[in-house]
Parts: structure tokens; sequence; C-alpha cells
């Protein structure tokens, strides 16, 4: 009986759809790697697929048949079920070995970067034909259908008049968006109000904080929400009226969707791998990373730059594979610490050919000197027209007012 292997490349010989394969590792085809390595070097040098009888005369008598009947597509998806299978067992049982001697947390980590990379066997690069009529109908009523029950967005509003204006498709899955900004100028706050605001249409947010506890990240999110009855400074002292808590937990906490917060505290090591976890176990609607310098890639790549770059692309794999939103916050330099006069642009971030391949919407939020207005200007737009438009912000009220003319 031919082996899965053999019926994807029997299927190949037969239907000649060597397309499907062509992105594939030749480790996937197991003893019959070898063979899938020359099938395609043979494709490559002379355009053509080789048939079963160019294969059994240059390997010998192998087993692979001339008879397959279902699409290639098929035995393909039989062949990585098995592989993605067998790895799968295999990493578990040696897992299981290992907790004997060393930490589970240790292992854990270990265990969750492998089967990450296992990913690559379960997401296809997807093609369409823009001819199929009947398809791109189903395709615009579907979008057409997420709009009206979203306000006119296909996606989630902001909430700000000045980017959803310019913003039509809203923060869709699959999105991946940057706020970019100096420190302590206001992108933190700025990304914890568009979470409110999205908590408010009935969505699930989800921040992870690399640099606040989540008590801490819970009152700021609190202020925020109760639009001035309770300051910042008021409740880290725990310094309010509990009647009035009571009161906002009725309206704005009660049967409202789940909004987590997870955090780091500065001890754990964050990952994309860390993130898709969270992302499994909280399914939410969009994702809030705060923020990127200190983040991990999954390699756990030292120099700055090339991090940053892996962190771009595999966070935007994140927000394909799980057709969400993901916002991540991001710092920037300059080259005269002391001239912050003005947003920044993204020439100002080493990775910023990351934001520009990756990115479909790229923000800077500044705070300028002495005031609490914060300019918030577009510095990428793949959907829409570039803008810039202002807050006038109450930062321990969490009050953050819309403004059209800053100045």
């Amino acid at each position: 009986m031919a082996t899965r292997e053999a019926n994807v490349i029997g299927a190949l010989c037969k239907n000649k759809d060597i397309h499907l394969v062509l992105g594939e590792d030749s480790e996937l085809f197991g003893p019959y790697e070898d063979v899938f390595s020359f099938f395609k070097t043979h494709y490559l040098e002379f355009k053509a697929v080789p048939d079963v009888g160019i294969l059994t005369a240059k390997f010998g008598d192998l087993d692979i048949p001339d008879d397959v009947t279902a699409p290639t597509a098929y035995y393909l998806e039989e062949l990585r079920n098995e592989y993605v299978r067998g790895k799968m067992e295999e990493l578990m049982f040696t897992a299981g070995k290992a907790l004997v001697e060393k930490p589970a947390p240790r292992i854990l980590e270990r265990l969750t970067t492998e089967l990450a990379k296992l990913g690559k066997y379960t997401n296809n690069v997807k093609d369409i034909d823009i001819t199929n009529v009947e398809w791109a109908t189903e395709h615009l009523k579907s979008l057409r259908e997420r709009s009206e029950a979203n306000d006119g967005t296909p996606g989630i509003a902001t909430g700000f008049k000045s980017i959803d204006s310019a913003y039509p498709t809203g923060l869709a899955g699959g999105h991946s968006v940057i706020v970019m900004g100096y420190t302590g100028r206001g992108k933190s706050m700025f990304a914890d109000v568009l979470a409110a605001k999205i908590h408010e249409q009935g969505k699930k947010p989800m921040i992870i904080s690399l640099e606040m506890s989540p008590e801490e990240q819970m009152e700021r999110l609190y202020a925020i929400m109760s639009s001035g009855m309770f300051k910042i400074s008021d409740l880290s002292r725990g310094d309010i009226s509990m009647d009035d808590f009571e009161t906002f937990s009725r309206k704005k906490l009660d049967k409202a969707a789940p909004f987590v917060v997870v955090s780091s505290q500065g001890i754990s090591e964050i990952t994309p791998n860390v993130v898709q976890a969270k992302i499994d176990t909280h399914r939410p609607d969009v994702v809030i990373l705060d923020y990127l310098q200190l983040m991990k890639d999954n390699a756990k790549t030292q120099a700055m730059t090339p991090r940053m770059l892996n962190l771009s692309s595999e966070i935007k794999r994140l927000a394909m594979s799980n057709n969400i939103p993901i916002v991540s916050i991001t710092a920037v330099t300059d080259e005269d610490g002391d001239k912050r006069d003005a947003p920044p642009v993204l020439s100002q971030i080493s990775w910023s050919s990351g934001i520009e391949y990756d990115a479909n919407l790229a923000i800077a939020v500044h705070r300028h000197d002495d005031s609490n207005i914060v300019e918030v200007v577009c510095r990428k737009n793949r959907h829409g027209n570039m803008f810039d438009f202002g807050f006038d912000v109450d930062f321990n009220a969490g009050i953050w007012t819309e403004k059209f003319d800053l100045f």
C-alpha cells in the first residue's frame, strides 16, 4: 500500500499541479525526501513535471501509484496532518521525559516555541481568481453586512472621528497597527483610550503590558472608562467612594464583554508565541501590545534592529492567522534627545522598513511641551487618507477631548 508521501508524488505526476508544493520543505516527505527534492529540481530546470517512469528510473523500484483518483490538494492535506500529528506526539513525549529533571516553565516555553514552528504546515498561501464573480459577490455582501453591523465599517471603529473618517476599513482582521512616540508623551494612554472605546462597542480588547502591573493598568483603565468619576491618583491609593465604584461597575462592567489585561510585570519574557497562547486562551477581538522594545522575537535575537524586524513580521502573521487586528506601541529615538518638539517620523525607528512592509496603519502620538495638547499624526495609511488632529487631555482623569484646531 502506497504511503501518503507517495500518494502526493503520484498525484503530482498525474495532475501536473506542482505549484501546490513548490513552497513545501522536503522534510515533509520523510523517506521520499530525496525523491521530492529531485522532483522540484527537475521541474525548475526543465519546466516540466516528471512522470512516474522518470522517478522509478532514477530511484529504482518506488511504490508510487499512477492511478490516484483524488485531487493533489487532498493527498497533500493528509500528508500535512500526518506530519504535524507525528511531530506533536514526538514533542509531547520528549517534554514528558524532560519534566523529570527540568523545571516545567522552561519545558513549556520550549514546547510552545517548537509547536509554533509547525504553524507553517497549517497556514497556506491564498489564491483567488478575481474573474470569479460569484465568489466576489458573496465577499462584497459579507463586507456590507459587517459594515452595517459596525456603524459603517467592516472592522472595528476606533471611536476617534478623525481616524475613522480616514480609515474606512476600521481595525479589521489581519491588520497590524503601529502607535509610535517618544517616552512619556502619551502613546500608551492613547492606546488605553482606544481599548476603552473598543470595549464600549461590545468588543473584547486584550492589553499585554510589559511595563505596568495588571493592577496599575486596571486603575488607569477605570479612570478612562469612568469619564472623570475617578482620578488615577485616587485609584492608586484606593481613595474613592465604594458607592461610586459600585455605580460605575453596574454601568460599565456588569454584563459587559471581557476586557483582559496581561502583564509580565518585568519578570517573564513575552514573545509572539506567548501572545498566541493568550489569544487562544481569551479569544479577544483586538490585541494591544505595550510595548515592542520590551518584547522578544520567537528566536530571542539579541541585536535590536533584527529583533524588531522579526517581531514586525511575526506580529503581522499573528494578526493574519488569527484574523484579528493587533495594535503595537513602539518607542522612538532621535539624534538629539533634547529636540522633541514635533511628532516623530518613521525614519526615527531603526526598523522603519518593517513598518513600511507590514503595517496597515502607523501613527505618531506626541504631547507638546508644557501643555496638555496631544497631537496624533498619520505616518502611513494603506487604506485611506493621511490625517493630523489632536486632543486636549486631562491625564489624571483619563479624559481625552478630540480637537481639530490645536493651536
